[in-house]
């Protein structure tokens, strides 16, 4: 049985994804490759493991359709705590330097 190599080309449209996120994907440990004579290569093993592990499966509300759940936890909307960024003085005052310039 001949195995056959895709592309990053051939994989990324495989995939239904750009080449740069199937890189990106690739480079974070996300999807596995070979590399051949320094070109990197998937085998359809590579795409249908990727496939599997990012698979989402449904919830019981999305099932039903019912949006409310009684005991449900409440989603947080916005950012988490600690996410904010608080800028300090340094950068403030970079800030206000770059925004009051003189206009050349």
């Amino acid at each position: 049985m001949k195995m056959f190599y895709f592309t990053e080309r051939d994989a990324a449209a495989h995939l239904g994804i750009s080449v740069s996120t199937l890189r990106r994907e690739r480079l974070d440990g996300r999807i596995g490759y070979l590399k051949i004579r320094f070109r990197v290569r998937y085998t359809q093993t590579h795409i249908s493991d990727y496939l599997l592990r990012n698979e989402q499966c449904p919830t019981i509300s999305s099932e039903l359709g019912n949006t409310f759940l009684e005991n449900a936890p409440t989603r947080m909307h916005g950012a988490r705590a600690g996410m904010n960024h608080i800028p300090d003085k340094q950068s403030e005052h970079l800030l206000a330097q770059q925004f009051f310039r003189k206009p050349k």
